[in-house]
């Protein structure tokens, strides 16, 4: 019997070297560490508009709020303020929108404190509910709901 010679070429070793290269790529994206988190506290301003009045009776500083869609933590109610709603009503005497007090309506401004990550352009509370100034807010507090905005991040 004869006994082959394993011949090694260089296309060969380019393949080698490709799947090596792969391999170890690979390696470290899948076993990158995710970096130290920093958690930060940090207060923020919603407001929940257009509700009945005395809606706000409902509301004590200390409440954990909650996302009422997904259900995540929203953070410590630490101050409360209630204004009269105000909406666009449309004045046919003088052909003008002005801006008018709805009577039996009230807004209620939440300031809320809770640990927050930042992330590159992202600020999340617990790493789930982002905060970023105008987005819509639907919240949820025990025996109480509304929706709203945020105002505004207190960094």
């Amino acid at each position: 019997m004869e006994t082959k010679k394993i011949k090694i070429n260089i296309i060969d070793i380019v393949i080698l070297v490709v799947v090596l290269a792969m391999a170890v790529g690979a390696y470290f994206f899948m076993n990158k560490d995710a970096g130290v988190v920093e958690t930060k506290t940090m207060q923020y301003v919603i407001e929940l508009s257009d509700n009945p009045e005395g809606f706000a009776e409902n509301i004590e500083i200390g409440d954990d709020l909650t996302d009422n869609i997904k259900n995540y933590y929203m953070g410590k109610i630490v101050d409360i303020e209630v204004v009269p709603f105000k909406d666009l009503i449309e004045d046919k005497e003088n052909g003008v929108w002005k801006e008018s007090e709805v009577e039996g309506r009230e807004t209620v401004i939440i300031t809320l404190e809770a640990p927050i990550v930042e992330s590159g352009s992202s600020i999340t509370v617990n790493g789930y509910y982002i905060v970023r100034g105008g987005l819509e807010v639907a919240a949820k507090g025990p025996g109480y709901a509304g929706r709203g905005h945020i105002l505004k991040v207190i960094r």
